[in-house]
């Protein structure tokens, strides 16, 4: 459940840091377990330095969002198909399963494959759903947007998004 909106025309740590202290000052008895954010490095320092006991996962919509933007997905649709399934499996002989299969694939760029490698499998532990386990129906969720989740929703599971006019 979202606690405070933050909109601000600068995105420093440092102002980040001031806006989440005020919001743990002002509100004492919420102490977030789980906090979920995109992967905006100045937003994380800020939310490790204020709640450094709390658990920080990444949005699965900001992530596949990140991870499409390096390539075209309509030419690599067989390579899309397996990162939306990587992103969310919780089991993690499988994740590494389809790891293997998208690295050892020599129709994929291996420009996209040290992207994942680099900026992906070595933070796994805030954005794979193999440490998405075993939570309660207040933890459960996967994205911090829910405008963002139905774009998600209707473009990534529907194939489309409908818009009427």
């Amino acid at each position: 459940m979202p606690v405070a909106w933050m909109l601000m025309s600068s995105a420093t740590t440092e102002i980040i840091t001031f806006f989440v202290r005020h919001v743990r000052d002002t509100s004492p008895s919420v102490w977030p377990g789980i906090i979920m954010t995109d992967r905006n490095q100045a937003q994380i320092a800020a939310l490790e330095t204020v709640y450094p006991h709390s658990w920080i996962f990444l949005c699965w919509w900001h992530v596949l969002h990140m991870i499409r933007s390096h390539f075209v997905t309509n030419q690599f649709q067989v390579l899309w198909e397996k990162i939306k399934h990587w992103v969310i499996t919780d089991d993690l002989a499988m994740f590494f399963n389809i790891w293997d299969k998208i690295s050892s694939d020599p129709s994929i760029p291996q420009s996209i494959v040290k992207y994942l490698q680099k900026e992906w499998l070595l933070v796994l532990h805030i954005w794979s759903g193999t440490e998405r386990k075993n939570r309660t129906i207040f933890e459960e969720g996967n994205t911090n947007m829910l405008i963002e989740s139905y774009v998600f929703y209707s473009i990534f599971c529907q194939g489309n998004l409908l818009i009427k006019s």
